[in-house]
């Protein structure tokens, strides 16, 4: 289970009508319903990018492909085929 923190928040009463009027409706508790809000909208904000790994990640990934044989799909191909047809399957 993660760690949770204590918050408090001041919202004016308007939106503190609403939210009670809500969560009344919903049959929640006050502070369930106005943590479900929030994280819905944490949820909606975009993840950070950071450019710099980024690049460094397509670099590595450069020389892993750097390393590996090269594959002929062609020859694969037909071998499977052939391979499929040794079974009868085609």
């Amino acid at each position: 289970m993660s760690e949770s923190h204590v918050l408090t928040v001041r919202v004016n009463a308007q939106d503190y009508d609403r939210l009670t009027t809500e969560a009344q409706r919903m049959n929640l508790p006050l502070d369930t319903l106005a943590e479900k809000l929030l994280k819905s909208s944490i949820d909606r904000i975009p993840p950070t990018f950071d450019k710099q790994k980024a690049i460094e990640a397509l670099a590595g990934l450069r020389e892993i492909a750097r390393n590996l044989p090269t594959v002929d799909a062609v020859a694969i191909a037909h071998q499977s085929r052939e391979d499929l047809e040794k079974r009868g399957i085609f």
